[in-house]
């Protein structure tokens, strides 16, 4: 008797671990939450800090010319909207890049955790149900990057066209306002 409860107990025993050994599906879960990193951060890498920059620079040069003491009352209220416009932009861009420089170190700690997640798994730190555990706090922290991801990705493309159009159609009155603006700098001198 005492024999055959050992060996149902050293049955049970085997088969309880066999259930940890196969962990193939759990390490396909760390490696699509690392291809989901890894396609944030090419989401990311897409977006150019540069034309950023040159907005608001571009942003802030137009809204001086704007400012010209020639411009009368009406010529202003013609540009109303543009002038809205260009410090919509700026202002959308105030504080992107340092917003994307911490989303990108943010994926870069969430990549970090995934891979010591997975290597715990693979030497046996952490049991299946913690990993669940461990999973799915993972699978939120991605989801809420997801959305800041796409969040800048839209900012960015919607700015950047805006930026675009209103420079194609203003380009003219640039030009007239940079003549006045040096015609202003020359009577101003003599």
């Amino acid at each position: 008797m005492l024999k055959n409860t050992l060996h149902i107990l050293i049955s049970v025993l085997l088969l309880s671990s066999c259930q940890e050994i196969n962990i193939n599906k759990e390490v396909n879960y760390t490696l699509l939450l690392d291809s989901l990193v890894q396609h944030q951060a090419a989401v990311l890498k897409e977006i150019d800090t540069t034309s950023v920059r040159v907005c608001i620079e571009k942003s802030t040069e137009r809204l001086q010319l704007f400012e010209h003491k020639n411009l009368d009352i009406f010529q202003k209220q013609w540009l109303h909207h543009d002038i809205n416009a260009y410090k919509k932009i700026k202002e959308n861009f105030k504080d992107f890049t340092p917003q994307l420089d911490r989303l990108s170190k943010d994926l870069a700690f969430s990549k970090q955790q995934i891979a010591a997640l997975k290597e715990d798994l693979v030497h046996r730190h952490l049991r299946k149900h913690k990993f669940s555990s461990y999973l799915g706090e993972e699978q939120k922290i991605l989801g809420k990057l997801n959305v800041l991801t796409e969040n800048l990705r839209t900012t960015f493309t919607k700015n950047l066209a805006n930026f675009d159009s209103l420079e194609s159609r203003l380009g003219g009155i640039f030009i007239q306002l940079n003549a006045l603006q040096s015609e202003h700098e020359i009577r101003t001198k003599d």
